[in-house]
């Protein structure tokens, strides 16, 4: 072999092993978040192994907004890390926490980096976990939740709402106009004692009650003068488990004194799986004989 071609193979080896070391420091740069319009939550899905142990995330939050970050997946062995890149602060592991979901508020801009996480050594060789990371950035203003008019079918005083509530949307409105001299009754069915109502009436408005502080799961009232109530169903956040939503059943009630009224209520309540609807559907709701307010 000429001394030439011994000097073209040698260089292009070089090349090679370059190319074969930067690949690394691409596998480990950060990807960016971002967020669509009108969108406060992005959801990252991917796999680890032994030799792809860990993947960054790099997030911008504006003064004042709330980053939430939820962490969901089969395996237990998979964690992350979060550190404000902007004063150098590590903020949390979850390796020595155990937490899933965790939150914090921005004083001022600042960019995170997530570090989602596993020990290669505590894997087999061929295991790939995967993992969905969803990543929110909210303030007070985007948190306002959704509404729905309660609708009753023909002469029955009765409607039932079924619906759910998860880290993304912790709380739901459901709006009541009732006329002078009518009682509303409010009853929530669920199997999680972390979902509550509050009521508010429309000429404070004022809140007249939250069962987050009083733990009843029944209410009513009667109305001095016709007007428009909101029922809010809601959680805490933190008290949601990530990935997994929290079903209930609202039934509100609007009657007046002389309305003749259902017999009995069933004890059904249903469950954080979809297969409880048929439950919901079929619950009766309970008379104001004894609900006081």
């Amino acid at each position: 072999m000429s001394p030439t071609a011994r000097i073209r193979i040698a260089t292009l080896g070089l090349l090679f092993a370059g190319c074969c070391m930067a690949l690394p420091a691409l596998a480990d740069s950060p990807v960016t978040v971002t967020f669509q319009p009108d969108s406060h939550w992005v959801q990252e899905v991917n796999t680890l192994d032994r030799y792809n142990y860990f993947r960054d995330y790099s997030v911008a939050i504006a003064t004042g907004k709330t980053l939430q970050i939820n962490l969901i997946t089969r395996d237990p062995n998979v964690f992350f890390k979060v550190e404000d890149s902007t004063n150098d602060n590590r903020l949390v592991d979850t390796y020595k926490t155990g937490a899933t979901t965790w939150s914090t508020s921005a004083a001022q801009p600042t960019t995170y980096t997530i570090h989602v996480y596993v020990h290669p050594d505590a894997m087999q060789r061929d295991e790939k976990p995967k993992y969905a990371l969803q990543i929110g950035q909210y303030g007070a203003e985007d948190m306002q939740p959704a509404s729905t008019p309660v609708t009753f079918e023909g002469n029955n005083p009765w409607a039932q709402e079924v619906g759910d509530v998860d880290v993304r949307a912790p709380s739901h409105d459901f709006t009541v106009p009732v006329a002078a001299g009518n009682t509303l009754q409010v009853n929530l069915i669920t199997q999680n004692p972390d979902i509550h109502f509050k009521v508010m009436d429309q000429a404070g408005p004022n809140e007249l009650v939250d069962t987050g502080k009083t733990a009843a799961t029944t209410w009513s009232t009667t109305a001095a003068t016709s007007q428009t109530y909101t029922v809010r169903v809601y959680a805490d956040p933190t008290a949601l488990t990530a990935g997994r939503s929290a079903r209930y059943a609202l039934q509100v009630g609007r009657y007046g004194a002389g309305n003749p009224q259902p017999a009995g209520a069933t004890t059904a309540s249903p469950t954080d799986t979809a297969t409880s609807e048929a439950n919901l559907d079929t619950a009766t709701p309970t008379p104001a004989s004894s609900v006081g307010h």
